[in-house]
């Protein structure tokens, strides 16, 4: 099996976004979709960021596990090739971190988001924390 970084043309994989490019992505999906709350507009940025973070937390265990010990019996579960070249090895770990950036900005756009409370009282979403 060989490891292709490039498979995904996705812009949230590709480069790192800015805040504004964030911001313009949730506007257009309230657009397109024509949400009168922005519930569902944060859900959906969450599961963007989620859906980084975790392709973020599987090509930080392809860089770290490079080079592992193929003649161990548990290298099997290894879905990867092991021996990645220089290149390959920056291209995941430059991969990994605009992930994870690009996640971050998917959470702080949510957070910025106002979401109305469905009924009065606690709402994880808007006030995560008690005192």
């Amino acid at each position: 099996m060989s490891l292709d970084l490039f498979n995904s043309d996705r812009p949230v994989h590709t480069g790192c976004l800015t805040s504004r490019d964030v911001a313009r992505h949730a506007d257009l999906y309230a657009l397109t979709y024509q949400f009168t709350d922005n519930r569902a507009l944060v859900a959906h940025l969450l599961h963007e960021a989620s859906d980084l973070m975790d392709a973020a937390r599987t090509l930080s265990k392809v860089f770290l596990e490079d080079g592992w010990d193929s003649t161990s019996p548990a290298s099997s579960e290894t879905p990867w090739p092991t021996g990645l070249t220089e290149a390959q090895r920056h291209g995941v770990i430059t991969l990994a971190s605009t992930c994870a950036f690009n996640a971050t900005l998917f959470v702080q756009e949510a957070q910025r988001r106002r979401i109305k409370r469905a009924v009065e009282g606690w709402d994880p979403i808007a006030s995560p924390f008690t005192d």
